[in-house]
């Protein structure tokens, strides 16, 4: 699942998200979960799953030539040089953009950053280390205020999956069909049985 070391689906910052497919991704809501019984964690995933995605689950796949149109001006990251040198030193903040880099697990090359314009932050933008976009997050919901929710697209056009945030230790991870997938708190990953299956250093 991931984290920024990516994506499932690190969280520094503007909290972005990376699906667990890849790698290793204020509130004052308490985190129970391995303490709860299994039909009461049945009832919460069920209650997410409506908060999310209602009577119908996100588009599944965007036409390529629809997503290619809809982020024509973000296919191609022309700064990317210094947006990859920045993220790899670590700035938060590059101009107009909040960044963040991520990490191969176990190693210490950065493979993919991700840029929110600060006028526009309801959209984060992956890039590869040669600038070319690799997913897109659409963020629904109270961002920056708790609950909210992001939808992964890949660049082409599926559905990565959906993060759906309760607070900056909590984020519940679905896959694009909406099947649940488990929940990070903090360093641990829970299934749905409240067992702990991963664990990250930092997030």
């Amino acid at each position: 699942m991931k984290k920024f070391v990516i994506l499932l689906f690190s969280l520094i910052l503007f909290t972005p998200h990376i699906f667990a497919e890849d790698f290793l991704f204020q509130g004052s809501v308490v985190f129970n979960w391995d303490e709860l019984t299994q039909e009461e964690r049945e009832e919460n995933i069920s209650q997410m799953q409506k908060n999310i995605f209602g009577e119908t689950l996100p588009e599944k796949k965007i036409k390529i030539n629809d997503f290619k149109t809809k982020y024509k001006d973000y296919l191609k990251d022309k700064d990317y040089q210094k947006h990859y040198m920045a993220a790899a030193a670590g700035y938060k903040e590059y101009k107009e953009y909040n960044i963040s880099a991520m990490y191969f697990k176990r190693m210490s090359s950065l493979y993919m950053y991700a840029l929110q314009k600060k006028d526009e932050p309801m959209t984060i933008y992956y890039y590869d280390a040669l600038g070319n976009l690799r997913y897109v997050d659409n963020i629904k919901g109270m961002y920056p205020n708790f609950p909210y929710y992001a939808e992964q697209y890949r660049r082409s056009g599926t559905l990565a999956g959906v993060s759906y945030f309760t607070s900056k230790d909590t984020q519940y991870i679905f896959k694009g069909d909406g099947e649940f997938k488990g929940v990070w708190n903090q360093y641990k990953f829970y299934d749905k049985k409240g067992k702990v299956i991963m664990q990250r250093s930092n997030y």
